[in-house]
C-alpha cells in the first residue's frame, strides 16, 4: 500500500515520544511505501484533483545521533494516487487545518483517510464527549459570564474551563469561589464573551491522574495515566505531566461501549479519550498521543493494532 502522512515539518517530529513515528515504523516493517507532507502544500488545481508535495520517506535505526528517517525529493503528486492519507497534523484545530480537511474529503471516496475528514471537522474534540451525557460530568457550553458562574455556584463552587479549540492544557482554568480573578478570566477565556468555552465540575480525581485511554475501531486496547505535577490540575504531557502504567479498567470499557460504535460510525478508527475519575472529558481525534509512552511503560504496541485496522478498512474498500 501507499501511503502519505500529513505532518508537521518531519526534522520537528520527537523520536522517543512522536506517536505519528510509531506508525511510520510499523508501516515502514511491514513493506508498505510511504511519503509524508505537510499541510501547507496541500491544495486544489485547475482540474479539481486535491494534491500536495508528497516526499518519499523511510524509518531508519539512528546511529551516532543521524536522523531517524530519510528522505527523498518532493514531488507533486494526487492525493488518489495514495491508498491511505493520515491526517497527522498536530492541533490547534484553525482555519488551515478546518480548509484542509475539506480537500482531504475530496478523496475520501477513493483513498481512506485517518480519520475521516468530515468526522475531523464535526467532531469537536470538548463537545464530542458531550453527546453521551451519561459517561461525562456535568458540564456548560457557553459565552456568557452569568451563565457560566451559575454553573459555578451549582458545581459548589468548583470548576474547570476551558477553550473549545485549545490542546496541550492551554488555556485551561481551574477557578475556585471567592477568586477575585474569577470574572476577569473568564472576560479574557470568552474574549468578552464572544467565544464560546467550556465550563466543566472539577474533578478531584486528577490529582491521582487522567488517563488517557486508546480506541481502535471503538475498542478499548490500551491505556496511560498522565499524572501532573505538584500544585497544577492539568495532567497534560505539555505542561509536565508525568506518565505512569495503568490498565483498561471494566470503567473504560463501559465508556468505550457507549461511545465506540459512533466512532466507528463516523470512521474515526483511533481516538484518545480522557478520563478522570471515571468520567470521560475528551475524545481526542484529530491527533491523538500516547501509543509510545503505552509502550514504554510495558503495554502493548498499540501502532500494530492501528495498522491492522487501517489495512481491513482499506482492503474491504
Amino acid at each position: 500500500m501507499r501511503h502519505l502522512f500529513v505532518i508537521d515539518p518531519i526534522e520537528r517530529l520527537d523520536p522517543e515520544k512522536d506517536t505519528t513515528i510509531a506508525f511510520l515504523r510499523e508501516a515502514d516493517r511491514r513493506g508498505h511505501e510511504l511519503a509524508v507532507c505537510t499541510i501547507d502544500t496541500l491544495e486544489l488545481g485547475a482540474d479539481g484533483r486535491p494534491r500536495a508535495e508528497a516526499i518519499p520517506a523511510r524509518t531508519v535505526d539512528p546511529i551516532s545521533g543521524e536522523p531517524w528517517y530519510e528522505i527523498g525529493a518532493g514531488r507533486a503528486a494526487f492525493l488518489d494516487e495514495f491508498d491511505v492519507v493520515w491526517m497527522r497534523k498536530d492541533p490547534p484545530f484553525d482555519m488551515a487545518f478546518f480548509y484542509a480537511t475539506h480537500l482531504l474529503s475530496m478523496v475520501a471516496k477513493s483513498t481512506l483517510v485517518v480519520n475521516d475528514p468530515l468526522s475531523l471537522r464535526d467532531a469537536n474534540e470538548k463537545l464530542f464527549a458531550l453527546r453521551f451525557p451519561a459517561v461525562c460530568p456535568p458540564a456548560r457550553v457557553s459565552r456568557r459570564i452569568a451563565e457560566l458562574l451559575a454553573f459555578q455556584e451549582e458545581m459548589g463552587g468548583e470548576m474547570i474551563v476551558k477553550p473549545l479549540d485549545g490542546a496541550g492544557g492551554e488555556g485551561i482554568f481551574h477557578l475556585k469561589a471567592g477568586d477575585r480573578n474569577t470574572s476577569a478570566i473568564l472576560e479574557v477565556a470568552t474574549g468578552h464573551e464572544s467565544r464560546y468555552i467550556m465550563a466543566q465540575r472539577y474533578l478531584p480525581e486528577i490529582r491521582q491522574g487522567d488517563k488517557r485511554v486508546i480506541l481502535v475501531e471503538g475498542e478499548a486496547l490500551g491505556a496511560v495515566l498522565r499524572v501532573p505535577a505538584e500544585g497544577e490540575s492539568r495532567a497534560n504531557f505539555h505542561v509536565g505531566g508525568q506518565p505512569a502504567a495503568t490498565e483498561v479498567d471494566d470503567r473504560d470499557r463501559e465508556i468505550a461501549a457507549a461511545i465506540g460504535p459512533e466512532l466507528v460510525r463516523l470512521g474515526i478508527v483511533f481516538a484518545g479519550i480522557d478520563v478522570i475519575g471515571g468520567w470521560l472529558t475528551e475524545v481526542n481525534v484529530t491527533s491523538p498521543t500516547g501509543l509510545r509512552e503505552i509502550a514504554d511503560l510495558g503495554g502493548p504496541r498499540l501502532e500494530v493494532d492501528v495498522l491492522d485496522a487501517v489495512e481491513n478498512r482499506r482492503n474491504a474498500g
